[in-house]
């Protein structure tokens, strides 16, 4: 809980005790004067049940039930040599035993790994967020469309496939209408014609990224010549 959520709550229970002092000084009261409707008694009892019911509702979210009801829990990462991935756990509907997912990023969307049921789920997580929640990463259509377009510019956008070092950086440019795709320590490019061959790059790569030509090692000098003719690198 936050400073700002703690401060609220704190708030309303000190609200709530008042209106309990009060209707205990009404309730033993020898006579009240007559007031109009609506009463305002009343209506403070409405309000005041409403506070109880946001008080009871945020202890159970607290301390008795950590996930809604029916909520999943999703962790994601991405490895230093593999694309993005996912673990989902998703509670059954019998209330005791938990679907786990393994999921791994193809470019376009979640390929499921393994999938099986496990129970006796126990999860400790910080009180306060401190990570942000998972997100898709973009796809190859959206980076690619980042990139396309960018060849007359003085610094063009390019694709990089790069895993910590692990492999060789690989560089995609779209040079005019074609895709040309070059690692740092080939000899020459070659056109992708298709998305499964950038597919299998993240497979083996990692998720790309969005860099200028000049962030790399690679310049325009490097995709323009034909690949049956460059051997000088």
């Amino acid at each position: 809980m936050t400073d700002t959520q703690a401060h609220a709550l704190a708030t309303l229970r000190d609200i709530d005790g008042r209106f309990h002092r009060l209707f205990e000084a009404v309730d033993t009261a020898d006579e009240t004067a007559a007031t109009p409707v609506p009463d305002p008694i009343t209506t403070l009892r409405r309000a005041r049940s409403q506070i109880d019911a946001a008080l009871f509702k945020q202890h159970r979210r607290t301390d008795d039930n950590p996930l809604p009801d029916g909520g999943s829990c999703v962790l994601q990462w991405t490895p230093t040599t593999s694309p993005p991935r996912r673990l989902v756990l998703e509670p059954d509907g019998d209330g005791d035993s938990w679907t786990r997912r393994e999921l791994e990023w193809t470019g376009a969307g979640w390929r499921s790994c393994r999938r099986d049921t496990i129970r006796d789920v126990a999860i400790s997580a910080p009180a306060e967020p401190r990570y942000p929640d998972p997100v898709d990463p973009p796809t190859l259509d959206t980076l690619l469309a980042l990139i396309r377009g960018t060849w007359t510019n003085p610094d063009p956008a390019v694709l990089v496939f790069d895993t910590a070092g692990m492999t060789e950086q690989g560089v995609l440019m779209a040079v005019e209408d074609e895709l040309r795709y070059r690692g740092a320590d080939s000899h020459q490019w070659y056109t992708v014609t298709d998305e499964a061959e950038l597919s299998h790059h993240v497979q083996k790569q990692g998720q790309p990224t969005v860099q200028s030509l000049s962030e790399t090692s690679l310049t325009r000098q490097h995709f323009t010549p034909s690949p049956l003719t460059d051997d000088d690198g």
